[in-house]
Parts: structure tokens; C-alpha cells; sequence
């Protein structure tokens, strides 16, 4: 096995390719020509360049189409979202654990080293140089270290979400330690990370950084509270919690079983975490959903609060790939061509347009807990007007969030005040890749609306790529309670909550039966996380932790036939329902495969169940 360099004198972490090294082997830290690693933890300034590169790995979720996984690949990979460079990773059609791109391991586990030589090396620097040298005090290595243990625990965290069950490592292996590690148990893992957040966290930041810029981006005690929630409802979802009946008999070679059988208890522990989250966020409001200052605007809210820092944020990031215009990322990619350097390569999935409601709450279709909206003019052919010009009579009088979301065909584009066509026989190009969108929709959500190619313009705005807001966690937190206790009013007053920001009427106003209704709760918050985080990057997770990933199209089924508008046509025949493209989901996809070149490497490790 070849050793890897890594250069801890950037604050850019380089990352070698693993064609013939174990995911433990990250060797020979060089620093400026130093080859002794205690040198490192000698200086001050070395040590904390080594300490900001812990968080390299941290998710960016304005990263569409970022491998490995740390990115938002994953609503490209879920029934939100296609494109054609998802399309040509594979992940639509039947695939193997030869070809896991996007895959989080080895990243994952680089970064969990470099926090084992944190903790293991760090100490305060007082005696460094003359009186003006740098100083790192006790207190401050003390709050380095507590970070450092949190971001160790949620790089766990995310390895369980892909993986389930995966080795711990809590030493810095070098080339003389013992290097292939089997996986530990789920419920191992689980409690590792569970007790890492609870330690890290009281050592941790205890109020949010909202008013400190220089310190946005460094988790605090409110973070962690908020992933232990995230933690123990993950712990009780059907996947991890006895229902993926292939995994119950896989076991390492020794015979130690990986996966648990159901365990009741886990629910209650899930609504503990959140509970204990809940009272921290909403004592003193430490964090709110956001509302526009002023007058209150659901629409508006809903745009803003991906525009700036604010107190629904919990945890975000400041590197972020929104990018500029004109270049191959977020903002041009969500720009129709027929504006000023807009490439258009996000495209919408029909399935995730139809989830949103009507403005009056009700769903276009009924479904289990709502009838259908009787404002829903389902002539999809038909026009109206809306911002001046003539659209489908599908997009006219929906909810808020569906304004926020979709870029539809007919749209009043923000800056030109040109109308967006989506045909080619409007402003779309069929002579160029993504001409105009396979699906008919683009994604309009997360884009800054100042944003424009013509000159001046403002080709680049810089916005938080956010990893936690609190609509998340009241969502979770009512899923959790309503599995516990159904009649709970807090089910329904945390739902509302978030409806009630996004615009649309509380549950029970529209139909009283859901009140209390264990099953019709769970339909309605899966289908409010549905709509509130859609391309967040967490719809991949949730149907899979809830194991529908295997229903039709439309009721949460990642395989099958999924639909969109019809491109080639005119205004009218536009209108029509195709479909887009075919995709495979099996029941292996519940978990992602060890890498097949890991697997091939190791003696003790065993693979995810199907793969």
C-alpha cells in the first residue's frame, strides 16, 4: 500500500485517489518539509490550519452535482430532480458496487483521522517566540477539541445514513497499526455518536453565531442537539430499526450481527432528542422559523430564508458553490438559456410539481389525508394569466412554495421580464444539450433573484449553504411524537407551524379526521417534508429510511416511469404528460454498497445486503 501525502499548510485538503491504499492509510503528513507530525502541534498557526481542515468534509448542499457525497447529488438521485450528468453516473439505471461514485468512505474516513490526531495531539501553546508570538490557551484547545469530537460524530453520522453499520476508529492509524477493521454493529454506532454529541456539546459554543460573522459556519451546542435529533429518529426509522429484514441476518465474519431486530424503545429515545432540541431552540429564541421583516409574507419568507443568515438557521456552510454566473455551477444551471448566460440544466421531475397544493392547502389530487382542491383546473391545455402572460391553468393559484420551487414555462423571468418557454417552438434552443428542460420545470429554489447576465448585472451573491434550519427538526419532531402518541396536540402544532409560514391552512382546518389519526398524520408530515425540504438534499434519506423507495412514482417510489411536460410541441401540445426516463430501484438500493475496491482490499469486512 502506497502512503498519501497530505499538505496541512493549506486550508484546502488534497485528496489523493485510492486505487491501492485502505481507507486508514493517510500517512507522511508533510508541512512546509516537516516529516515529524509532533512539529505540527509544536505552532500555533500549524495547529489550527490542521484543526479548520476537520471541517473539509462538511455537506454542501449548493453542490448539485459534487463527488463524493457530501454534495446534492442525492436530489438528483430521488424523485425530485433529473439531469443528464446524474443520468450518465448510472444511479437511474441498475448498478454495482464497482461503480459507487458519490460515495462517502473514504472522504469520510480521511477526515475522521485527521480529528483522531486532533484530539490525540493538540495541547495549548503559551511559550512559543517572544511576548507578541501567537498564543493558543487551554480554553481555546478545549473548544477545538469539542468541535472537533462533534465533527467526528456527524462524519459517523453521515457514513450510517449511507452505510448503516460501519467501523469505528477512534485511534490515528498509521502504516504500522493494524488496518482492516471490521464494521461495527448499527446499535454501536448509534450510541457512539449519541454519546459524542452529548459530551462534545457542553464543551461547545452554547448560543448560536448569528451575529458573528467571522464564526457563522463553526458549529455550536445548538448543532449538536439538532443532529442527536436527527440521530435517534434515523435510529427509529424502519430501516435501521428491524423492518430491512435482508440485513437482520448479515453478520460480520465472526458472527456478530450488524443490524437489530425492532426495538420500541428507540421511538421514544427519538422523541426525547428532538423534545430536548425543541426546548433549547425555543428558549430565549435561540431559533425561529424566519419571517420577512414587516408586514408578513409567506412568499417572500420562503425566499429569504435561504438569502442570508438568519435564526432558522442552525448549521451552514460559507463555502458554497453558487458560483457565478456563466460558469458551470448552481446559479447557471438553474438560468433558462434564454436568459444571458443561463444554461438550464436542473430540471424538475412532474412528480415533485404535482406534491405541491393549491393556494388553498388542498392537493391537486386527493390523497390519503386531503381531497382534492376544488380550484385545481385539471385541463392542463387550458390557459390563464398570471404576471401578464398566458400559462397553464396547472400552475395558476398554487401554493407559495410551488412559486419558490419551480421554474415553469410561461414564467415572468425576475430581471428581463421575459416570458419563459419551455418549447422549442418558443425560446428554447433544440440545437444545444438542455435547449430547453427534458422535463418541462427547472429548479428556481435557493436562486438569487438579482442575478442576471445582462451588463452590469449581478453575476454572483453569496448565500449559506445550509445543513440544518428548523423547519427540518419541528418536521421530524411531530414524526417522531406521532408514533409515540398520536393524540399529542404537538403533532399537528409543529406541522402547522411550518404550513403556516409557507402559507397554506393547518391540517385539521382542512380536514378534522387527521387530528389524532396516527396513519393520516404520518401521510401528512411525510408529505409537508416532501414539500418543505424538496432539493435540500433530504428526500434521498427519508424514503429510504422509511423504506417506500419501492411504491409508484408520486407515493414516494424512486423506480419506475417518471413524467414530465412534452418539449417537442407548441404551446398547447407542451401541455401533455410524457414520460422522461425510466429508473431502477431494488431493494439493495436501501443502503449503499461498500465500494467493491474496499471489499476486494479487505479480510474482515462484509458487504450491505443485495450487493
Amino acid at each position: 500500500m502506497k502512503s498519501k501525502n497530505i499538505k496541512i499548510l493549506t486550508t484546502v485538503f488534497i485528496f489523493a485517489l485510492f486505487s491501492s491504499c485502505n481507507y486508514l492509510d493517510v500517512s507522511d503528513e508533510l508541512a512546509g518539509g516537516i516529516t515529524d507530525i509532533s512539529q505540527v502541534f509544536n505552532n500555533v498557526d500549524r495547529t489550527k490550519r490542521w484543526y479548520s481542515q476537520v471541517y473539509n468534509n462538511i455537506p454542501d448542499y449548493s453542490r448539485m452535482w459534487a463527488t463524493p457525497g457530501m454534495g446534492n447529488i442525492w436530489s438528483f438521485y430521488a424523485d425530485e430532480l433529473y439531469s443528464r450528468i446524474a443520468n450518465n453516473s448510472g444511479k437511474y439505471t441498475e448498478w454495482n458496487s464497482s461503480n459507487t461514485n458519490s460515495e462517502r468512505w473514504y472522504i469520510l474516513y480521511e477526515s475522521i483521522r485527521q480529528a483522531n490526531v486532533f484530539l490525540e495531539r493538540a495541547k495549548p501553546i503559551t511559550d512559543e517566540g517572544g511576548p507578541d508570538a501567537a498564543r493558543l490557551t487551554e480554553p481555546e484547545v478545549e473548544r477545538y477539541k469539542a468541535n472537533v469530537r462533534f465533527m467526528r460524530a456527524a462524519y459517523y453520522f453521515y457514513l450510517m445514513e449511507l452505510y448503516g453499520p460501519v467501523p469505528i476508529i477512534t485511534q490515528s492509524k498509521t502504516l504500522e497499526d493494524e488496518l482492516d477493521v471490521p464494521r461495527n454493529s448499527l446499535d454501536e454506532v448509534i450510541e457512539f455518536i449519541d454519546t459524542e454529541l452529548l459530551e462534545a456539546m457542553e464543551g461547545m459554543e452554547q448560543e448560536p453565531y448569528h451575529n458573528n460573522e467571522s464564526f457563522r459556519a463553526v458549529p455550536t451546542k445548538g448543532a449538536a442537539l439538532a443532529l442527536r435529533a436527527k440521530l435517534w429518529v434515523y435510529a427509529a426509522s424502519p430501516l435501521f430499526n428491524g423492518g430491512f429484514t435482508e440485513a437482520l441476518s448479515v453478520t460480520n465474519k465472526d458472527g456478530k450481527r450488524l443490524f437489530p431486530d425492532r426495538d420500541e424503545s428507540k421511538l421514544q429515545k427519538a422523541v426525547e432528542a428532538c423534545k430536548d432540541f425543541i426546548n433549547y431552540a425555543e428558549a430565549g429564541n435561540r431559533y425561529q422559523l424566519y419571517k420577512n421583516a414587516g408586514a408578513f409574507n409567506p412568499a417572500l419568507s420562503i425566499y429569504e430564508v435561504f438569502q442570508e443568515y438568519n435564526n432558522e438557521i442552525i448549521w451552514a456552510s460559507t463555502q458554497n458553490q453558487w458560483g457565478r454566473l456563466g460558469d458551470q455551477n448552481f446559479d447557471t444551471m438553474v438560468t433558462p438559456r434564454s436568459e444571458p448566460n443561463g444554461l438550464g440544466g436542473i430540471h424538475v421531475l412532474q412528480e415533485l410539481v404535482d406534491a405541491f397544493a393549491m393556494a388553498d392547502g388542498y392537493p391537486i389530487k386527493a390523497n390519503s389525508f386531503l381531497p382534492a382542491s376544488p380550484n385545481y383546473d385539471a385541463s392542463e391545455s387550458t390557459f390563464g394569466i398570471l404576471d401578464g402572460y398566458e400559462v397553464s391553468n396547472m400552475y395558476i393559484g398554487r401554493e407559495p412554495r410551488f412559486y419558490n420551487t419551480i421554474t415553469f414555462s410561461g414564467k415572468k423571468w425576475q430581471i428581463s421580464g421575459n416570458e419563459v418557454q419551455f418549447y422549442y417552438g418558443g425560446n428554447s434552443d433544440k440545437s444545444v444539450p438542455d435547449g430547453a428542460p427534458v422535463t418541462g420545470y427547472l429548479l428556481y429554489k435557493r436562486f438569487n433573484r438579482t442575478i442576471h447576465g445582462n451588463s452590469p448585472g449581478v453575476t454572483s451573491k453569496f448565500r449559506p449553504s445550509i445543513i440544518f434550519r428548523l423547519a427540518d427538526f419541528y418536521l421530524l419532531y411531530a414524526e417522531a411524537l406521532n408514533e409515540v402518541s398520536p393524540t399529542d396536540p404537538d403533532i399537528l402544532k409543529y406541522v402547522n407551524l411550518v404550513r403556516e409560514r409557507a402559507g397554506v391552512p393547518k391540517l385539521e382546518v382542512l380536514n378534522p379526521a387527521i387530528a389524532g389519526n396516527q396513519a393520516l398524520q404520518r401521510d401528512a408530515i411525510r408529505h409537508e417534508r416532501r414539500v418543505e425540504l424538496a432539493t435540500e438534499g433530504q428526500r434521498y434519506f427519508d424514503v429510504r429510511r422509511w423504506m417506500i423507495a419501492e411504491n409508484e412514482p408520486g407515493k414516494g417510489g424512486q423506480g419506475g416511469d417518471f413524467t414530465g411536460m412534452n418539449p417537442d410541441g407548441n404551446k398547447v401540445t407542451f401541455h401533455t404528460r410524457k414520460k422522461v426516463h425510466t429508473r431502477s430501484f431494488k431493494r439493495k438500493n436501501y443502503l449503499y454498497p461498500i465500494s467493491l475496491t474496499e471489499m476486494q482490499r479487505s479480510k474482515v469486512l462484509v458487504q450491505n445486503p443485495g450487493w
